[in-house]
């Protein structure tokens, strides 16, 4: 790898001007990152340089393979085209944390600002804060490609990123096969799964269905049954009327009508409509009307 980026990649050159900048930095941790406008990087001021000759030598490399490189800023990531499979990238860098130990600039700091505060508490602007934690840049870069599956590789004590790259770009190559299986896989099984609910809502409606029917097959029954024996109801006040004194009176007439009408309105062999019965529900007069 080249110890000076020379005739860097467009991405890189991107990146090492927005990184370089002295402002826009305010990660309690001292990182550097933009994945929404430059290659996704998140490293420390002192680990740019070196990250910038990393990653120009690897995205120029892969280039020479077919894969394209790309920064979508919607999604704030960094995205390896690999011979169709999307594999997202990123380099980060360590930081070490550990507990602040409160300075006595910052203790005296304090103690000043209680001292005026109980003095003009109006007045008094806001106590000084003490960070709980101190960061520390380690320098140790991390490779990291795609989610689940995904790939790693960081340095070690005894080899750095610089001299893996041979493994990482292999690495990449394997991981793309991995994702582009998996994304078959899901694909079969959501598949699957789309038929299986497709035949389950296809047996659960002919069920419905089927229960609707049926119920109305024994709806019709009842009601038959029911018709009939209002018509022989019927037929029973009608002789009885025949036999007595007085005979079918005019009274006894409009009853056997009414009656008879109701049976025919209740028989489904009969197709009826009954003004009253059918007629919609009423309607209660709200309090407008009083």
């Amino acid at each position: 790898m080249p110890v000076e980026l020379s005739d860097p990649h467009p991405l890189v050159r991107a990146a090492q001007k927005r990184l370089k900048q002295r402002d826009g930095w305010s990660d309690p941790k001292g990182l550097r990152f933009a994945p929404d406008e430059i290659l996704d990087l998140q490293i420390t001021k002192d680990a740019v340089d070196r990250t910038l000759r990393l990653v120009d030598t690897l995205l120029k490399k892969l280039e020479t393979m077919g894969v394209t490189i790309g920064v979508d800023s919607k999604a704030k990531k960094t995205w390896l085209d690999i011979h169709g499979v999307k594999v997202s990238f990123a380099v980060t860098e360590h930081v070490a944390r550990s507990k602040h130990e409160p300075t006595a600039a910052e203790i005296k700091s304090r103690e000043r600002h209680w001292a005026r505060w109980r003095i003009d508490p109006v007045n008094t602007g806001p106590s000084p804060r003490i960070p709980d934690f101190d960061y520390n840049p380690t320098g140790v870069l991390t490779i990291t490609a795609g989610h689940w599956p995904s790939r790693n590789w960081r340095d070690t004590p005894r080899t750095e990123l610089e001299d893996r790259l041979g493994e990482v770009v292999s690495g990449l190559f394997s991981l793309a096969a991995e994702i582009r299986a998996k994304e078959e896989e899901d694909r079969r099984r959501a598949e699957a799964r789309r038929l299986a609910e497709e035949h389950y809502e296809f047996l659960k409606e002919r069920r419905e269905r089927e229960q609707a029917k049926f119920k109305c097959l024994e709806d019709e029954a009842i009601n038959y049954e029911r018709a009939i024996r209002l018509y022989a109801y019927a037929d029973a006040v009608e002789q009885q009327g025949l036999q007595s004194p007085e005979g079918l009176t005019d009274e006894i007439r409009e009853w056997l009508a009414w009656s008879r009408a109701k049976a025919d309105w209740l028989n489904p062999l009969i197709k009826v409509s009954d003004p009253i019965l059918d007629a919609p529900e009423p309607k209660k007069p709200g309090y407008s009307y009083w």
